[in-house]
């Protein structure tokens, strides 16, 4: 998530809140990690285009000696993403800012942070769960189906990861998927012997944001609150994804910055201020999208949970 400020204010504090807005909504964008990351140009429409290459069919005939082949073409598909806005905004009193200790500012800046992270984040998350191919824990047929004791396991992780590779899916550089999860169905993930916390890897990795272990060739991420759930009668169900690389896209304006925090304090040419009762402060994502651009590259395993 990048970041601009638009204040008037001391150069001193807008680069402090800065600072905490950025810290603050960069580690919360969780289900963003391993995507495609595009950029429309601007001045070109809202509408982003990702095409993808299909797999060429293997070539067993021999060739003629002395003669080319037909040429065998190209196949490729194509997925649309349309950029959108999103932000929000809050008023702060003068009397609140000129009365505490940080002008009121710093506490404010943190929950706009974690709204603006939250929501980039349930967007993307919104789009995975949308794209991705479901698989049910246990073998079960349905979401209905689904209970509490069908949580997530190693054997539906081996489950996954098989399917992917049966499908082509491509592995990350160190050779390892994605996975995101919440914190209900890493509790019941972690309790394998075969899990490895990440504090634990061996050699130097460089974690993703969230990162907290490994099994069976997936590195895990754990996205807090933001996991997508629903309800199958009583029953609560989890999605948790496991993908490869170029399974899905996120989409900026190319020269925008995805997402500014905007503090307005008061001005004398301000006339719905009259009085300067109040200043403003604010979040703006001017245009992003997000996609799944190969279903097949990514699974989302439904799962109870339970303790």
């Amino acid at each position: 998530m990048a970041l601009i400020t638009t204040i008037n204010m001391d150069k001193e504090l807008s680069k402090f809140l800065d600072s905490e807005f950025l810290e603050r909504s960069e580690a919360l964008l969780i289900h963003g990690e391993g995507a495609k990351k595009s950029h429309l140009k601007q001045n070109h429409g809202k509408t982003y285009t990702f095409t993808k290459r299909d797999p060429k069919q293997v070539a067993t005939t021999a060739l003629t000696e002395g003669e080319n082949p037909p040429e065998s073409g190209k196949s490729s598909g194509q997925v649309t993403a349309e950029l959108k806005t999103y932000g929000d905004w809050e008023k702060i009193s003068s009397l609140f800012k000129e009365t505490s200790i940080d002008k009121g500012q710093q506490e404010t800046i943190e929950v706009l942070a974690q709204q603006a992270a939250e929501t980039i984040d349930a967007l993307i998350r919104n789009a995975l769960h949308a794209g991705a191919t479901t698989m049910f824990a246990n073998g079960k047929a349905a979401l209905s189906a689904l209970t509490n004791d069908d949580v997530l396991t190693l054997k539906e992780v081996k489950k996954a990861k098989r399917d992917l590779k049966k499908r082509n899916a491509k592995t990350y550089g160190d050779g390892y998927y994605i996975g995101k999860i919440g914190p209900d169905t890493a509790y019941n993930l972690m309790n394998d012997g075969a899990w490895i916390e990440a504090q634990k890897y061996t050699g130097r990795k460089e974690l993703y944001k969230g990162e907290i272990g490994t099994i069976a060739g997936v590195r895990f991420l754990e996205c807090s609150s933001n996991q997508k759930t629903e309800q199958a009668g009583s029953v609560t169900v989890y999605s948790n994804f496991i993908h490869g690389q170029q399974a899905f896209g996120t989409i900026a304006l190319e020269g925008i910055n995805e997402t500014k925090l905007i503090i307005k304090n008061p001005d004398k040419h301000d006339t719905s201020n009259a009085l300067n009762m109040f200043s403003t402060a604010g979040w703006k994502a001017e245009a992003f999208a997000s996609a799944v651009l190969d279903p097949k590259w990514i699974i989302n395993i439904k799962t109870g949970a339970k303790d």
